[in-house]
């Protein structure tokens, strides 16, 4: 599938506090029959490709497996939706996203759907009620459809839907009034993140580098898989190394993640709150 960089910048990578190896050894977990399971058995049940762990900033245990390496790529699934919020938040942060505004203000396409009627602010808290093209409505049905629109080589012969994730998005019609329920529905992803590429004019992948992947020392770019229109898979394609995903979770006083700009943002961490 085709991909789009999430470029880390040109500062230099920093590096991440770490402690003297042998933080977790003799770790042992109760296996499924009650045995004790040591972790490199555990992690080699699990098929696990990395394990990083981190305690009060410092990196206490690094592990690649499975021919994983720290400059490799991992798909990130639906963690990639706590990046899109956190832009969310500082756009709202600074003025710009008006969260109580209706979704069709910034993306008039969507005007009659369930995700045009309803407020920013329902995206961000997954609170729409909706079905696709009239079908009831199943959430494991709903993500396999999903990635039947975003790849093609998914998709059964004689496929006549949504071949983008804007037209799979217009199919969506309300069966209820929003932000009366939680449904977990990355629909609510994917129609915030093309209102911050109409409020902002940029693409998904350079909108997170700017705001967050270069300012948080990322030693490798991440990177957003991408849809027939050349449109982000915003709810779960993104793909970033290990070691970057803990540096990003590293930042979260907000006064390493923007460098320069430590004092506009430091009003996040209240309204993050807001937007989980």
């Amino acid at each position: 599938m085709p991909s789009r960089s999430v470029w880390r910048g040109s500062d230099t990578a920093s590096a991440l506090p770490t402690a003297p190896p042998g933080a977790l050894d003799g770790l042992t977990f109760t296996g499924p029959h009650g045995q004790p399971l040591p972790l490199p058995e555990l992690l080699a049940a699990a098929e696990t490709d990395a394990l990083l762990v981190m305690h009060r900033g410092t990196l206490v245990h690094e592990q690649y497996l499975h021919g994983y390496e720290p400059h490799i790529p991992h798909f990130n699934a639906s963690a990639a939706k706590s990046y899109l919020g956190l832009v969310a938040a500082v756009l709202t942060h600074d003025g710009q996203l008006d969260r109580d505004a209706q979704v069709a203000k910034y993306v008039p396409e969507l005007a009659g759907t369930a995700f045009g009627d309803a407020q920013v602010d329902h995206l961000l808290h997954m609170g729409t009620r909706m079905s696709y093209a009239g079908r009831p409505y199943d959430k494991t049905l709903e993500a396999q459809r999903y990635f039947t629109v975003l790849a093609p080589q998914l998709r059964p012969y004689g496929y006549t839907g949504p071949a983008t994730i804007r037209e799979h998005l217009a199919t969506a019609r309300a069966t209820g009034e929003p932000g009366t329920e939680f449904r977990y529905e990355n629909g609510n992803v994917e129609a915030l993140a093309e209102v911050l590429r109409r409020l902002t004019g940029t693409t998904t992948s350079a909108l997170l580098s700017e705001m967050i992947w270069s300012r948080i020392g990322a030693e490798e770019d991440a990177y957003y898989l991408l849809d027939a229109d050349g449109t982000e898979a915003a709810c779960g394609g993104l793909t970033t190394a290990a070691g970057c995903i803990v540096g990003s979770q590293r930042t979260s006083s907000f006064s390493d993640a923007w460098g320069a700009r430590p004092a506009r943002h430091s009003g996040l961490l209240p309204l993050m709150g807001g937007v989980v």
